[in-house]
C-alpha cells in the first residue's frame, strides 16, 4: 500500500499487479521436481518449527544439494522464508495467502469477505484482512471500494505494522515487550510526514488501541488516506486477524474516521461472534479491548 499512486481513469491504483505465475512444460503424468518441492513445503508446514536444509534432506529422503535448490526456489516465490539468524526455514506469506483462499481454510475468511464486500459496495471503503506471522503483517483478503478511488493490494503481500490501522491492531494483540521486540530499536520508516517512526512512542500508543478496541490512522501510510482497523477474535478471545478499511480524505463529506469506526468495529464483531468470541469480551457493540 505504499507505492506511489498511478492514475487510471478515475481510479487510483496504489500497488502493482502481481506477476503472472511461471509455468513449466509438462513432463508426463507426474513431475518429480514438483513432488519433491511439495514434500519440502509440507514438511515445513506440518513441523510447526523452523527447519534447516540438512534436517529437511533427512526427513524428505533427499540429498542436501537437491533440497538447497528446492528451498531456494520456494523462498524466491515467498512460499517459505529463511531466518537470517539461524539459516532455517519456515512457512512464507504466499503459502499463508493460498491457505486463506479456500472456503474451508480459515473459519473467518468467508464471513470476512462478505463483510468487506458490503463495506466496499455500500460505503465505498477499501477493505482488508491481515494476520501476523513471524513478526510480519500479511494481507489475506483485499476488496476494492465500489467507487471512484480504489486502493489495490495483492493478498499475500506484506503490510507495514507501524503505519496502518490493521498493523497497529496486530501489534496491540501482543504484549508491550513482544511489540518492542517485533519493532526493534531502530527508527521506523517514515512513509509519510505523519508516520510514527519512534518505536518507543508507538508502543506507548498500544494501550489505547487495546482499551478502545480499534486503531485509527490519519495519513500515516499513504498521503491523503485514512484507515481504521479492528481485531477479529476466536472462541478463546485471542486476536487471530485484523479487519481494516482505507479511504481517501474528503472523498465524501460523511466519510470520516469517526463515522467509519463503528462500521469497522461492528463488522469485526460479527465475524468474531461467528468464531465464538466470549460474550464477556463484547463491550458496547464493539470488540472490547484488544
Amino acid at each position: 500500500m505504499t507505492a506511489a499512486p498511478r492514475m487510471t481513469g478515475r481510479r487510483v491504483i496504489l500497488a502493482p499487479r502481481p506477476q503472472a505465475a511461471r509455468t513449466e512444460p509438462g513432463k508426463g503424468a507426474r513431475s518429480q521436481s514438483l513432488e519433491r518441492g511439495l514434500d519440502v513445503l509440507e514438511t515445513i508446514a506440518t513441523e510447526g518449527a523452523e527447519l534447516g536444509v540438512r534436517e529437511l534432506a533427512r526427513r524428505c529422503g533427499l540429498s542436501p544439494t537437491i533440497v538447497q535448490r528446492l528451498v531456494s526456489s520456494l523462498a524466491s516465490r515467498g512460499y517459505i522464508e529463511k531466518n537470517g539468524d539461524t539459516s532455517r526455514y519456515h512457512l512464507g506469506h504466499q503459502a499463508l495467502a493460498l491457505g486463506a483462499s479456500g472456503e474451508g481454510a480459515f473459519d473467518y475468511v468467508v464471513a470476512a469477505r462478505r463483510e468487506l464486500e458490503w463495506l466496499a459496495h455500500e460505503h465505498h471503503l477499501n477493505g482488508f484482512v491481515s494476520v501476523l506471522r513471524g513478526g510480519r503483517a500479511i494481507y489475506l483478503l483485499a476488496v476494492q471500494a465500489d467507487g471512484p478511488v480504489a486502493i489495490k493490494v495483492h493478498p499475500g503481500s506484506e503490510m507495514p505494522l507501524h503505519s496502518t490501522g490493521a498493523g497497529k491492531v496486530l501489534l496491540a494483540s501482543l504484549s508491550d515487550s513482544e511489540a518492542r521486540k517485533v519493532l526493534g530499536a531502530r527508527k521506523l520508516a517514515a512513509i509519510t510526514p505523519h508516520t510514527v517512526t519512534d518505536p518507543v512512542a508507538l508502543v506507548a500508543l498500544l494501550p489505547k488501541v487495546r482499551r478502545q478496541g480499534f486503531a485509527l490512522v490519519n495519513e500515516e501510510n499513504i498521503p491523503g488516506v485514512l484507515s481504521v482497523g479492528a481485531p477479529i477474535r476466536d472462541r478463546t478471545g485471542a486476536v487471530v486477524a485484523a479487519l481494516s478499511v482505507a479511504f481517501p480524505k474528503y472523498l465524501e463529506p460523511g466519510l470520516t474516521l469517526a463515522s467509519v469506526e463503528p462500521l469497522v468495529t461492528a463488522a469485526a464483531l460479527r465475524i468474531s461472534r461467528l468464531l465464538g468470541m466470549p460474550p464477556a469480551m463484547q463491550m458496547n457493540g464493539t470488540t472490547g479491548s484488544v
